[in-house]
């Protein structure tokens, strides 16, 4: 029966066709794989294409930077040495055999390609030149009065003189023509606009630079000639694909040169007229500059290097743009310009051969698959049929199948199913009995169980009650009610809650049974119970209806919760009291989330931010770091600060009020973390602090100001040192030059000036010498009256203090005679040198004052006193310091005062500064 009821639930489905799966699948592999082979190849194709371009773009640009920086280089060369050699002198300009002759041997040193003429045009409308023609001969071209204002073209030889006279053209005058008119108001080496030869139909610039005399008067314009034609033969010669081209032009627009056979220049009437390279009788030239000006809306506007491309008649151009300078004016731009079908033919032949490919591919891949279906279905179709008559119950059929050697293990194990199959239909047959006996089993275990359940009902510690539902009579209770509630079961057993006294209040009992009569089942409802002895507890109500001995029941358990009730009122008012602190403290006290947002803050804290209560001030602050902190990386270091240590104090920073002021704050604060020790909340106190920092703001000023001011007293490294040990400070130095200077017939100035100017213009005089002695690293030590004293190498010693000392002193002397009274008096000064030891120190308890003592110093002061007004008298031994490289005049036997006669020394000067006085005479 159970075998009869099995089979016709059995239904065979039916599905896509086996060979479907087998051709399909194949086929479209074969087909993906060389599609995507065919794919990838014309895609790295064109990636092959768009490198070779650029590849191709930049070589093409860099050799035409290069040969036009070839080209350009020979007329300033020329034109600078013709230059230096009027300006020295040694060409003569109104010599005009000099001139050819040093023109001619110019012309042997350049390749003609690179100038087609290097000539003279004076200011008085002298000509001389000498220019290569089209008829690849050099000629001498000559104008001025001795040719009455005619251009001259006369024959030259080979040694560079001047035959017979070849040509008498128009009237010419240099003054006139554009290169001259450029070079004049260029006042500078340029090049000129390009224009049109005066004598032959093709166009030029010109490197022109201006000769001026020494009062800057205008003698006339050196220039060489360069052909733009030579650009136009060059760019021809490159090879860019199969019709790339590529020309040159002006920011203008104006073609410079291109790699047509089209000249730049059109001619009607005699008159030159230069193209526009968007008018080019070239279709991808003109469509290319009009590309460019649609693109960036002006040439002007090119300033670096851009590759780009466009489409041209639907077909992809590649092209690149270079701005070109040669560090004087010229400023050209150079174009290249590729079609990308130059390089797309043999991708395209290839993309054709691929989709051939794919086809056969998939023809061959379809007949395979049919052929290969055919074989492997007919063994599954079999085993399907096979499978089918088992299904009805018909175990015993054989299915014998010799093809593919997994499909006859697949035969060979349906048989052995489908005899195991009849084999498990019998053994459950067996299984059922065996069943039955288990149920008999199952059932004693749950009498076992009820008996365990009224083990657990006795020893629960919650009372439990069982009571009818129809009269509220208990029926049963556990232990645990019967030792609580002070009853014994003989007194509990028949009676009604009421009965006992059990329920404080009524209307408890009534919501009770209420909710019980809608939903069946009640949960954790607060109940206050009334023991045997009169004591009241609380506790939480759970019931259920529950069906027991054919009745209906009520099923209460009782959980007492007197001593948590107790503690909860207790915290209450606990967190009362907490409350009035955190509501009337004077700190501010906060609670905030790790991602900077307030859960809870005291009045304190609003008023200190500027808010008017605490929830505008939660409601307000969206992001503590930004909001609230000045340096907004202050919250991640207060984060990290709780982190590391688990809590903060004394924490300091400035904060933004509500109004935008700023205060100082200091927090102290900690992390408030769940039982997985993952962070809750931050929680702390903040104390505004910012009297205090301003107090201590105060403090570090007057200290500051007090570090200045002994700073500006002494020399730094000896302030320094008086900080660290106030003991007395001597140092010994073994060598040291020291200055002093004096202002010569200051006394009478000083009693013709009024006191305010005459401490102004001390003021101005010293100011200038402190700058020197702080620019040569030297040490100012005092001033008395016009007296003004410094040293140098001390109080760090200094290897070239020496020097520094001379150049000081030069230098005042050069600064003394930019100053005079209002009155015009002129101001020279006495300077005396000299080097030997010392002693400097501090002396002074509460005016400190660094000073020198010594021989050294006293004669240097002599120095000075015996000195001459506008003199640097220096003694023997600082002139053997100096002497190599500072210019002396030997003063001779002076007497000075304690030390009688002495050989001294003038100091006038620098040795390089002498040189290059010299070398600036014989070049005037």
């Amino acid at each position: 029966m159970f075998l009869k009821s099995l089979f016709p639930r059995i239904k065979v489905s039916s599905h896509i066709p086996l060979r479907a799966i087998l051709i399909v699948p194949f086929v479209v592999q074969i087909f993906g794989a060389v599609g995507l082979t065919g794919w990838l190849s014309l895609r790295n194709g064109q990636q092959a294409v768009n490198e070779v371009t650029t590849q191709l773009r930049n070589e093409v640009s860099t050799r035409i930077q290069e040969r036009l920086k070839n080209y350009l280089e020979a007329p300033k060369v020329i034109a600078q040495i013709n230059w230096d050699a009027i300006n020295l002198g040694h060409l003569n300009i109104q010599d005009t055999a000099s001139l050819t002759q040093q023109f001619w041997r110019q012309r042997l040193l350049f390749d003609s390609v690179n100038i087609s003429a290097i000539y003279f045009g004076s200011a008085q409308a002298e000509f001389i030149g000498l220019g290569f023609q089209n008829n690849n001969q050099w000629e001498i071209g000559r104008a001025g009065k001795s040719t009455k204002g005619k251009f001259h073209s006369i024959g030259i030889n080979n040694q560079g003189k001047p035959t017979e006279l070849l040509e008498i053209g128009n009237d010419y005058d240099p003054r006139i023509r554009p290169w001259y008119k450029n070079a004049v108001e260029a006042k500078k080496p340029t090049w000129s606009d390009i224009y049109a030869d005066f004598k032959e139909l093709r166009l030029k610039v010109t490197l022109v630079q201006p000769v001026y005399q020494d009062n800057n008067e205008l003698i006339g314009v050196v220039g060489v000639d360069f052909v733009l034609s030579h650009i136009r033969e060059f760019l021809q010669s490159l090879k860019i694909g199969k019709s790339g081209q590529t020309f040159i032009i002006e920011r203008s627009g104006f073609l410079v040169a291109s790699s047509t056979s089209q000249k730049p220049f059109t001619l009607q009437d005699k008159e030159v007229t230069r193209i526009k390279a968007e008018n080019v009788n070239n279709y991808l030239i003109s469509t290319t500059a009009n590309y460019l000006i649609k693109y960036f809306g002006d040439f002007s506007k090119i300033k670096q290097s851009q590759q780009l491309e466009f489409l041209l008649n639907g077909k992809r151009q590649f092209l690149q743009v270079v701005p070109f300078s040669d560090g004087e004016n010229l400023d050209w731009l150079i174009v290249v310009v590729v079609p990308e079908e130059d390089f797309m033919e043999q991708i395209n032949v290839n993309t054709r051969t691929t989709i051939r490919l794919c086809l056969i591919a998939l023809f061959v891949a379809t007949v395979i698959g049919v052929l290969t279906s055919r074989w492997i279905s007919y063994p599954v179709m079999c085993l399907s049929a096979a499978s089918r008559e088992i299904a009805n119950g018909k175990f015993d059929r054989i299915v014998e199948i010799k093809a593919v050697n997994e499909l006859e293990i697949l035969a060979e194990s349906f048989n052995l199913m489908a005899k195991q199959l009849q084999q498990s239909f019998a053994n459950l047959e067996k299984t059922n009995a065996e069943l039955e006996q288990r149920v008999e089993e199952r059932t004693a275990a749950l009498r076992q169980s009820e008996e365990k359940f009224a083990l657990a009902f006795q020893a629960s510690p919650e009372l439990i009650t069982i009571s009818k539902l129809s009269d509220n009579r208990i029926i049963e209770v556990n232990d645990s009610f019967l030792d609580i509630a002070g009853y014994s079961r003989e007194e509990v057993i028949g009676k009604t809650g009421i009965e006992l006294n059990l329920w404080v209040n009524f209307e408890e009992q009534n919501n009770i049974y209420k909710i019980l009569e809608t939903q069946g089942i009640i949960r954790n409802q607060e109940i206050s119970l009334r023991l045997k002895s009169g004591q009241v507890r609380i506790g939480l109500l759970s019931g259920e209806v529950i069906f027991l001995d054919g009745q209906l029941c009520l099923l209460s358990i009782v959980n007492d919760i007197t001593e948590r009730k107790e503690a909860a009122e207790a915290l209450q008012k606990a967190e009362a009291k907490y409350r009035s602190i955190f509501e009337n403290s004077i700190e501010g006290i906060f609670q905030t989330t790790p991602d900077g947002f307030f859960l809870s803050a005291n009045p304190a804290l609003a008023k200190m931010y500027g808010y008017s209560d605490c929830s505008e001030l939660i409601a307000n602050i969206r992001n503590i770091a930004q909001q609230i902190y000045v340096n907004p990386n202050r919250r991640q270091e207060f984060i990290d600060a709780i982190n590391k240590y688990g809590e903060v104090s004394n924490f300091e920073s400035e904060i933004y009020r509500y109004d935008g002021s700023i205060i100082w704050m200091s927090e102290k604060a900690r992390a408030v973390r769940d039982s997985n020790g993952e962070i809750l909340y931050y929680e702390g106190i903040v104390e505004d602090i910012t009297l205090r920092k301003q107090a201590e703001a105060a403090l570090r000023a007057e200290q500051e100001k007090s570090e200045r001011l002994l700073m500006n007293i002494l020399p730094e490294p000896i302030a320094f040192r008086l900080k660290q040990d106030t003991s007395a400070i001597a140092d010994y130095f073994e060598k040291a030059t020291i200055l002093f200077s004096d202002i010569v017939g200051f006394t009478p100035i000083a009693a013709r000036v009024s006191p305010i100017e005459l401490v102004n213009l001390l003021n101005q005089v010293f100011s200038k010498f402190d700058y020197l002695a702080e620019f040569y690293g030297l040490e100012k030590i005092k001033t008395i009256g016009d007296a003004y004293m410094v040293a140098g190498g001390l109080p760090v010693p200094q290897e070239n203090h020496a020097e520094a000392i001379a150049d000081m002193a030069l230098d005042m002397q050069q600064e003394i005679d930019k100053f005079q009274t209002d009155m015009g008096d002129k101001f020279k000064i006495r300077i005396g040198i000299n080097t030997g030891p010392a002693v400097a120190g501090v002396i002074g308890t509460k005016k400190f004052i660094y000073d020198l003592w010594g021989d050294a110093v006293n004669v240097a002061s002599r120095m000075e006193s015996s000195g001459k007004a506008g003199k640097i008298q220096v003694t023997a031994t600082t002139y053997e310091l100096l002497k190599d490289k500072y210019i002396f005049q030997e003063r001779g036997l002076t007497s000075v005062k304690g030390r009688g006669k002495m050989v001294t020394y003038w100091l006038l000067g620098k040795k390089s500064l002498e040189f290059k006085s010299q070398k600036s005479k014989v070049k005037s």
